[in-house]
């Protein structure tokens, strides 16, 4: 399937020096009247536009990167293009780390087959991980840890915590408990 957006969407950003947050591009969208088939307002037919708008940024990536050596930045608060300053290996490196996104959002059948129960549960999904990022920041702070520690890190200082503070052991039974419930937040 061909994605009608692509000129339109890339005629938007060349004239956006500074970029646009995708909630901008949907509304400069809506003035075209590109959404018509998608007039309910569920939350099926907002994944839709949704989905539409972001295959034809990660299809624009993709061809700007090859035809023009330019960048594509495609993130939900800024989606602007660029040029590229950095060396082709570590451009592709960027490029490579948005590959999952970009193979999801390329792919006609995560359109076709997502209804309304599946948009459902992406949500929910996704508020769950949300809300619990709040939590992961106190978590790794309960383990004495920076947010960026490795798993093999988060292990061993619930360990080192867990011994410290075990009630058995003469330790304090509530933190003893904080330690427990920071572990399993991040072991995830």
């Amino acid at each position: 399937m061909h994605n009608t957006l692509l000129p339109l969407i890339l005629s938007l950003l060349r004239d956006q020096t500074g970029g646009l947050s995708e909630y901008e591009l949907m509304q400069m969208l809506a003035e075209y009247e590109v959404f018509s088939d998608f007039s309910e307002e569920t939350q099926l037919a907002l994944f839709q536009k949704h989905f539409v708008i972001m295959n034809a940024l990660y299809e624009l990536q993709h061809q700007l990167w090859q035809d023009e050596q330019l960048y594509l930045e495609v993130s939900p608060l800024n989606i602007q293009i660029m040029l590229s300053v950095k060396s082709g290996s570590e451009q592709a490196i960027i490029i490579s780390e948005t590959e999952k996104l970009s193979a999801y959002y390329r792919d006609w059948q995560n359109f076709e087959n997502t209804d309304e129960q599946e948009v459902i549960n992406l949500l929910s999904h996704f508020w769950q991980k949300y809300i619990s990022m709040d939590k992961r920041e106190s978590a790794f702070e309960v383990l004495e840890l920076p947010p960026d520690a490795a798993r093999q890190a988060i292990t061993e200082s619930y360990r080192r915590l867990a011994a410290q503070h075990h009630p058995d052991k003469g330790g304090d039974k509530e933190m003893f408990i904080k330690i427990r419930q920071a572990y399993e937040i991040l072991k995830i």
